[in-house]
């Protein structure tokens, strides 16, 4: 943990839900001896009497900070034995999470953020860029238009006697002879008498 700063530890460091997944023993064994370490250092063995207080803290801590780095909650801790974060009383579990809250809030959130910020600058960037490219194409008359669709409208068969322009002669007739037989239902045709 010799130089590790926020910025590094952000950057470098492995998700503790990620490294819970992949060893999940070795982990919480690591955060326990530190999690120990820090209780002497602090002389807090009354809050801190057994090996399950210690294990339930670190339970805790892989409950509340899931997105927070591995080597983020051992800076954090670092930064507990350094003095930087204010000590009221008793060190607790609960004093413990304020500050691990403490580091995410001043260093943490704000570096995600930024990441946000470049990955969605990156997205925004590389939208406009395709829209131009399609455009500068279609000025450039590079990007040609699709195929012409062809007219389905006739379906050979197989056996068919008739020809595309045959049924297109037949559809045009069949189309007149209606509008005459309509015109022809039209006249008025007088009544007979019996």
């Amino acid at each position: 943990m010799e130089g590790m700063t926020p910025v590094r530890a952000f950057e470098e460091g492995l998700t503790l839900h990620t490294a819970l997944r992949m060893k999940r023993q070795e982990v919480k064994v690591l955060l326990l001896a530190e999690l120990e370490r820090l209780v002497r250092h602090l002389n807090a063995t009354r809050t801190f009497q057994t090996q399950t207080d210690l294990q339930d803290a670190v339970d805790d801590i892989c409950e509340v900070f899931p997105t927070m780095k591995l080597e983020e909650i051992l800076t954090a801790f670092k930064y507990i034995r350094q003095g930087r974060y204010e000590l009221y009383g008793n060190f607790t579990t609960n004093v413990m999470l304020d500050c691990l809250r403490k580091y995410e809030d001043q260093n943490t959130i704000t570096m995600r953020e930024q990441k946000h910020e470049q990955v969605k600058q990156e997205v925004m960037t590389t939208q406009l860029d395709i829209k131009r490219l399609i455009r500068d194409l279609e000025k450039d008359g590079k990007l040609k238009d699709p195929r012409k669709k062809l007219d389905r409208t006739f379906i050979p068969y197989p056996n068919a006697k008739t020809d595309y322009y045959e049924a297109a002669s037949e559809e045009e007739s069949a189309e007149k002879a209606p509008k005459e037989t309509r015109q022809a239902s039209d006249a008025v045709v007088p009544p007979k008498t019996p």
